[in-house]
């Protein structure tokens, strides 16, 4: 399945981003009708840690003309995201150093969106980065070099910012100070989701701000 975006108008997003408390999380599990995947069959509700969660239980495969997350699921929305938290947990054993857990945002259709890659090692290349993707190429654009890992086993609180002035910060357990930060215009609206490049990854609760 394609997922591709219907055009946005920039004032809405300028809206939302304005602000207001943030939602109240959402089980992920009971909302499979509010995503958009990549491959549905991909996809399931289960059980991991207790917890009854959406899980990513088959990786995605690379598809061309660039490399980027082989599957994830989009949010639908009518009107743009600024910003939101997600529960996530890897489920791929320790041993897999560059296990990953990836956020979509910016998204406008298949090749031409951000997406954070929350990983278990760092490299300042393809692993713990902000990446954009633009038709048949993409570039690193987080300031930081090798970022601090901090996808170990266990949940993790995953939160992004997107201001549409191109304002973009990655949060991982400390929500406070950002793990990765970037500024970029290219995309100052879209659609948001989550999946990974190349793993399986489970995910329990989603707020919007």
């Amino acid at each position: 399945m394609e997922c591709r975006l219907k055009p946005i108008l920039p004032i809405l997003g300028s809206l939302l981003l304005l602000g207001g408390a943030p939602a109240a999380p959402i089980e992920l599990a009971d909302s499979m009708d509010q995503l958009i995947p990549l491959n549905s069959s991909h996809w399931k509700t289960g059980e991991v840690d207790g917890r009854v969660c959406l899980i990513l239980h088959t990786a995605g495969e690379q598809r061309p003309p660039v490399r980027r997350p082989g599957e994830f699921a989009l949010w639908k929305s009518e009107y743009p995201i600024g910003a939101f938290t997600i529960e996530a947990a890897t489920l791929e054993p320790e041993s897999i150093r560059n296990r990953d857990i990836c956020l979509i945002f910016g998204y406008q259709d298949d090749t031409h969106f951000y997406y954070a890659h929350i990983s278990s090692s760092s490299d300042n290349k393809f692993h713990n980065i902000i990446m954009r993707v633009d038709g048949d190429s993409r570039t690193r654009i987080n300031r930081e070099s090798d970022p601090e890992p901090r996808l170990s086993n266990g949940w993790k609180i995953l939160k992004l910012r997107h201001a549409e002035n191109g304002d973009i910060r990655i949060f991982v357990d400390d929500l406070t100070v950002p793990l990765m930060t970037a500024t970029d215009r290219t995309y100052p609206v879209g659609q948001i989701g989550f999946g990974a490049f190349d793993d399986r990854a489970a995910f329990a609760t989603l707020a919007v701000d």
